[in-house]
């Protein structure tokens, strides 16, 4: 029998009173930290409400509160790449220089090599960011590569922006439409927004620095294919079951594809051993470890931390969305209450609490 799990963790005073929560018990903590989230067993699901959206509010978290996805929108992204190239729409080792000239790689010496491949395994040798995401100023910045492209890793949400304006190009339709197209409408993803709309405003969590201290609501309203989904757990779930396990959408050999290992991981200026444990796959991570091999992903926003590993051998998952930048800390507890002490998490071990 599989089991599936799927946890929207937020906003906790510590992560022992969520564990309690999670087992059952009743917690002692502050009547404002309160946790979420879901198990599900089979085709059996339990539901898990345990927070408020913001601290000092009686405003308790549910089924449908929406929280930031942060990077697990790569994944999203990915699959929606994926879906185009089925269409024969791109390539995924053709340059997309090819298909788009990006103004912020003009007169960068060989940013005209970067493919999607390269971008969906972080060897396009661009920078997380560069500048001050997602202003103006930002849009206008050049690009500079640390690297040649494919000749090395490190992590790029600028790779990723720059595929999103490529597919736009070719389909001449925006993010926003190609992701609610391929993705949300065909996988019934009802609880999910690529970009902010004011229907919102009522049902998102609110970011928090620590657990007194609430951020502003965090309102993305332009789209970016590396940080902008507002989702549940029990959406972002459905996602996994039906993109990554299932391959729903693909053909049979795009799935396969998409979750081979497709290159290494580093760690630092010059790697580490333990990278051998945790390749990429095109558009996500893995993991391999004393129980076989896992995939998953981190993500970190202004005031949020979320995760998510699925093991599909063993038809076990979780997802975790936690609404306070002090959060990822219990990444590696959750792991161990849900999958056991007897494995090397190295999806979080690796790396050392380090999101992004």
């Amino acid at each position: 029998m599989s089991s599936v799990i799927h946890i929207h963790w937020l906003y906790a005073e510590s992560f022992g009173s969520v564990y309690q929560t999670v087992v059952g018990r009743h917690s002692k903590g502050n009547r404002h930290s309160r946790n979420a989230g879901a198990f599900a067993r089979g085709e059996h699901v339990n539901l898990y409400n345990y927070g408020v959206k913001k601290y000092d509010t009686t405003a308790y978290v549910y089924n449908e509160t929406r929280f930031q996805a942060a990077s697990l929108t790569k994944v999203v992204a990915a699959y929606t790449f994926f879906r185009l190239m089925d269409k024969g729409l791109i390539e995924l080792d053709k340059p997309l220089w090819d298909y788009y000239q990006y103004d912020r790689l003009k007169n960068t010496p060989n940013g005209a090599k970067i493919t999607a491949r390269m971008v969906l395994t972080h060897r396009s040798g661009l920078l997380n960011w560069q500048g001050d995401v997602p202003s103006d100023a930002w849009r206008a910045t050049p690009l500079t590569l640390q690297f040649e492209p494919g000749t090395d890793y490190m992590y790029s949400g600028e790779g990723f922006y720059f595929l999103q304006e490529t597919l736009e190009h070719i389909t001449n339709k925006s993010f926003q439409t190609l992701v609610e197209e391929e993705v949300l409408r065909p996988m019934g993803m009802k609880n999910s927004n690529i970009v902010w709309n004011d229907s919102l405003e009522n049902i998102a969590a609110y970011g928090h620095y620590e657990l007194t201290k609430p951020r502003k609501l965090g309102k993305y309203r332009k789209s970016n294919a590396a940080y902008t989904l507002y989702t549940t757990a029990e959406d972002y779930m459905r996602f996994i079951q039906k993109a990554l396990l299932e391959g729903f959408g693909l053909k049979k050999s795009t799935h396969k594809l998409m979750m081979q290992k497709a290159a290494e991981a580093k760690k630092g200026e010059n790697g580490d051993p333990t990278d051998k444990y945790v390749p990429c796959a095109l558009g996500l991570r893995m993991q391999f470890n004393e129980k076989g091999t896992a995939y998953w992903h981190t993500g970190s926003n202004p005031g949020f931390r979320c995760f998510f590993i699925t093991y599909p051998q063993r038809g076990e998952t979780l997802v975790a969305f936690m609404n306070t930048d002090q959060g990822f800390p219990a990444m590696k507890k959750l792991l161990q209450l849900f999958f056991g002490k007897d494995q090397t998490f190295w999806a979080y071990d690796w790396r050392e609490g380090e999101l992004d």
